[in-house]
């Protein structure tokens, strides 16, 4: 019965260290993703997002 409770907590102590290391790895991707937009010279995108950045006065676009 011990060794069934033992095996069972590695199971899900496993199972959360996977969690939190695709939960990090989602945010680093959106972070990513975030920055290239927010940043990007590309006119198009740029353009798009100019109102956005402005607004959010934190982020010079100039």
């Amino acid at each position: 019965m011990t060794q069934h409770v033992t095996e069972q907590s590695k199971q899900t102590l496993h199972v959360t260290l996977n969690m939190v290391v695709q939960i990090v790895l989602v945010l680093a991707v959106v972070a990513v993703v975030a920055w290239a937009v927010l940043f990007t010279n590309y006119p198009p995108v740029h353009d798009f997002f100019h109102e956005l950045r402005h607004s959010l006065f934190v982020i010079p676009c100039h």
